[in-house]
């Protein structure tokens, strides 16, 4: 009783410390999971009036974050934190059922609890919610529950589209072990069911083609020559090998079921690096790779190349640490700093609710804080490689609804282009059109001529 009792209160404390390392850290949410749904629920089509490249998740449904009550910066954290949490006593039980042992899921969490914040988990972003799902649906591949993981891996497609390579190494897996087709059909029946519902949503709503332009076609051609991201620095790389390079390593040097179940989800969930080199992409496959270092340490810890390993891991773990908190304990939240706010209340004092204006350049969820909506009753992220699709679709209805208020802040840069350069049209119309009336800082506030 005393030893149950005893896991139990360690885990607690690994809970517990994570929550509070999580609430002392910087944050950073996206604004995407707040204007999005916001637009949604305003009436907006997603894709055809939202333009976005990613798959709809709980920002373009019928349910979304705006209607479940995500609607600021600190009920966010409190969801990324509940997700954390989650996310730990996930790992707790399945490590516990594969390992056989509670010491060794004890150590799962610990190593989680290490490299979850490390790895940008003050970020809060689609890939924060994926191993709520990539969790569940490994050990569903390990029970042989087939349709379940197919379920499950199906619900995750439809929050990002970068898990189909890993639904499709999960499908030759179960056909290598199973060799049956009844394995195989509950796979892809599970599989299958998240992703038709999906489509048929879209294709009642009118946008299934512009669903397709813009999450296949557009992602496979103008994003991939302009929106991939910089160069992949070597300190980020080194931090990559040690944790998820290692990794993979020792389970390529095991070879069992287990090892190759925890290698394909490991590989599998890391897809999304395809599109840009940022730690938060690696969230989905760090319960898999902290998996994989304790499984590992288990099979070949007697091994002395491994102990020596085994120091040098720590001690790099402990330096790296030191580094992090110093640059993240703060209060900051990027995109809600004061400046945001005030702007967003000056919005307020010269519209009414629902009122259509534009916003050019600064924070794209001005509206949703001010409860305005866009001009032309269409919204894009004014990044480079969007505007070159959408810019002159933008201009139309700018010019079409010639709203009263402008927000402009022409000193933005994105990945180092002005926007006043990939934006040209736009930012011309709205200088020979609208004059300045309230500056706050870089933004400001613009009437109509």
């Amino acid at each position: 009783m005393l030893k149950n009792n005893l896991q139990y209160l360690i885990l607690g404390l690994v809970l517990l410390t994570h929550a509070f390392v999580l609430n002392k850290l910087i944050f950073f949410p996206y604004p995407e999971l707040f204007i999005y749904p916001y637009l949604t629920n305003q009436g907006l089509k997603p894709y055809s009036q939202i333009l976005d490249q990613h798959f709809p998740g709980l920002m373009f449904l019928p349910i979304n974050f705006d209607n479940l009550g995500m609607i600021s910066p600190e009920v966010a954290r409190i969801w990324l934190i509940a997700i954390v949490i989650i996310t730990q006593m996930l790992l707790f039980y399945i490590s516990r059922q594969i390992f056989k042992n509670d010491l060794k899921a004890l150590l799962v969490n610990i190593l989680y609890l290490i490299w979850q914040p490390f790895f940008e988990g003050w970020v809060f972003w689609i890939d924060s919610f994926l191993p709520l799902i990539l969790l569940p649906a490994f050990y569903g591949l390990y029970k042989q529950k087939f349709f379940l993981t197919g379920l499950l891996l199906g619900l995750g497609i439809i929050f990002k589209q970068v898990l189909i390579p890993l639904s499709f190494l999960v499908l030759i897996y179960i056909f290598w072990e199973s060799r049956e087709l009844g394995a195989l059909r509950r796979y892809l029946y599970g599989l299958s069911l998240p992703i038709v519902l999906m489509i048929t949503y879209l294709f009642s709503i009118e946008v299934l083609g512009d669903f397709w332009f813009w999450t296949i076609t557009f992602n496979l051609t103008t994003y991939a020559q302009y929106g991939r991201g910089a160069v992949v620095d070597s300190a980020h790389l080194l931090r990559v090998v040690l944790v998820f390079g290692a990794a993979s390593l020792i389970l390529f040097k095991i070879k069992d079921k287990l090892s190759q179940m925890i290698l394909i989800f490991l590989i599998g969930s890391l897809t999304g690096l395809s599109t840009r080199f940022d730690f938060v992409h690696f969230q989905p496959a760090l319960p898999f790779a902290v998996l994989a270092t304790v499984y590992g340490m288990e099979r070949l810890g007697r091994l002395g190349m491994v102990r020596v390993f085994g120091i040098g891991y720590i001690l790099i773990t402990i330096w790296w640490l030191g580094i992090f908190y110093k640059g993240h304990i703060g209060d900051k939240v990027f995109f809600f700093d004061e400046q945001t706010k005030m702007v967003a209340s000056k919005i307020q004092l010269y519209t009414k609710p629902t009122e259509k204006i534009f916003v050019f350049g600064a924070a794209p969820h001005l509206y949703q804080m001010s409860k305005t909506l866009p001009a032309g009753d269409v919204f894009v992220f004014q990044f480079p490689w969007f505007l070159k699709e959408a810019e002159d679709r933008v201009l139309e209805g700018i010019k079409r609804d010639k709203p009263d208020i402008i927000v402009s802040d022409r000193s933005v840069k994105i990945e180092g282009l002005p926007i006043t350069e990939f934006a040209k049209e736009i930012d011309s119309y709205i200088q020979q059109n609208y004059e300045v009336i309230d500056p706050v800082g870089t933004t400001s506030i613009m009437r109509r001529k």
